[in-house]
């Protein structure tokens, strides 16, 4: 690694008083912070399961693909 690439990144990590205050005005209120967490906590419960058809055409696409490419 360069020099000057780790005097970039020395560069990109150094954190102020000003940012630190900026990221203290971005934080949520007590009651955003509850309705996000409500909201994380949903979304956590949702579950994605393709169809068979759907699997069905990936795999059939990933071996046409797969003789295409041996021959």
């Amino acid at each position: 690694m360069s020099n000057f690439t780790l005097s970039v990144l020395s560069t990109l990590c150094l954190v102020t008083k000003s940012d630190i205050k900026h990221q203290e005005e971005l934080s949520l209120t007590k009651e955003e912070q509850a309705c996000f967490e409500d909201t994380k906590a949903a979304l956590n419960t949702v579950r994605y399961a393709p169809r068979t058809a759907t699997l069905q055409l990936v795999f059939d696409y990933a071996a046409n693909k797969q003789t295409t490419t041996e021959k």
